[in-house]
């Protein structure tokens, strides 16, 4: 009897030696799988954040480049306008000159 009892502790001792290794076993896979996860995880926040990133970067060039164009055919208007006054001031003038030329020969 004493000698089964001692067979049982072995056999006890073997079982819960072979769970223990294959707990280890498992928790090594675990914590291998939580890492594949984690580095998977931190792959994909990093693209959803170069990928907005750029997805900021386009917008601001996009609203840059409109105002830009607002200010530029402003710009084009305000040379027009200057463009257009000279070319009256000029008109205004040559009238101007021409008139007193006119009247100071007299009858010309």
């Amino acid at each position: 009897m004493a000698l089964e009892a001692v067979k049982d502790i072995k056999n006890a001792e073997s079982k819960a030696e072979g769970i223990i290794k294959e707990a280890q076993l498992q928790s090594t896979e675990i914590i291998k799988n939580a890492e594949l996860r984690a580095n998977e995880s931190y792959k994909q926040i990093i693209k959803d954040a170069n990928d907005e990133a750029k997805k900021i970067i386009n917008e601001a060039i996009a609203k840059a480049e409109a105002e830009s164009n607002i200010v530029l055919e402003k710009g084009m208007k305000d040379i027009e306008n200057i463009v257009q006054n000279s070319r009256d001031k000029k008109e205004k003038v040559i009238n101007l000159i021409v008139e007193r030329i006119v009247k100071a020969n007299g009858n010309s």
